[in-house]
């Protein structure tokens, strides 16, 4: 817990909250403006019309957030070179521990704060029917864990090169893969960690060529694809703390 407070501590002037209000802004203006161009009969299916248009947000604006996030992190001690000092205190593992749990936290308070917002405006939107409370919070958590999964590669790229552009460039390239993920068949996106967002998504859409009208639908992610977002968290997890552990200071 001391290390946990510690990285609060440290971030207290590195502007993540501004981070996450321009996140929070980003994803509402967009959103409002897709809104205001929906005629009545798409606004009849708003909650569904809102988390499918959310997912396809997510895949573009979280990548580089995250890695925006990990980054604003970890850059720090890289700056101070103040690595060789903390891990005489403290074993390299527990400092790793220590930065996954602040970035768990960070983006669990944003995603929670962006569910909030959203519910809102569903509300002031007058959307039909009752509010989907299980699919909202299911869908905030999925996206929390595609996040975790993101973040645990974008931090293991944070604390091993020394500058971050690398690791912006990998979330940049994330957010280009994600949305492109979109239009990919289920088993590619399968193959790349960003298509997770869309893939374990809870709303389906049914577009008719003819009269160009679009039905949304409920569904569930499979199984086998939420085992599949635990190998990747799992398998960039130890990637990341191992070379974290084993890199010179």
């Amino acid at each position: 817990m001391k290390l946990l407070r510690l990285e609060f501590y440290k971030c207290r002037r590195r502007k993540i909250v501004l981070v996450c209000a321009a996140v929070l802004a980003v994803e509402l203006i967009w959103m409002g403006v897709f809104l205001t161009r929906q005629d009545a009969e798409n606004l009849q299916q708003g909650w569904m019309l809102l988390l499918y248009n959310l997912t396809i947000v997510d895949a573009i604006v979280l990548p580089l957030s995250v890695a925006t996030l990990a980054s604003r992190n970890c850059e720090l001690e890289h700056k101070g070179n103040t690595w060789k000092l903390l891990e005489t205190m403290v074993p390299a593992g527990r400092l790793y521990k220590a930065k996954l749990c602040w970035g768990a936290l960070v983006l669990a308070m944003l995603l929670l704060i962006r569910a909030g917002l959203f519910l809102v405006v569903g509300v002031y939107n007058q959307f039909p029917g009752p509010i989907p409370w299980r699919q909202m919070g299911l869908f905030t958590f999925v996206s929390w864990a595609v996040s975790m999964m993101v973040y645990a590669l974008q931090q293991g790229l944070s604390l091993w090169f020394v500058n971050q552009a690398a690791a912006l460039v990998c979330g940049i390239l994330g957010s280009f893969l994600g949305i492109l993920s979109m239009l990919f068949p289920a088993w590619l996106k399968r193959c790349e960690p960003w298509g997770y967002y869309g893939l374990l998504s809870f709303v389906g859409m049914d577009w008719e060529p003819a009269t160009g009208a679009t039905r949304f639908y409920w569904l569930w992610p499979q199984a086998a694809d939420a085992a599949l977002l635990v190998v990747w968290a799992a398998l960039f997890l130890a990637a990341g703390r191992t070379l974290f552990v084993k890199k010179e200071v």
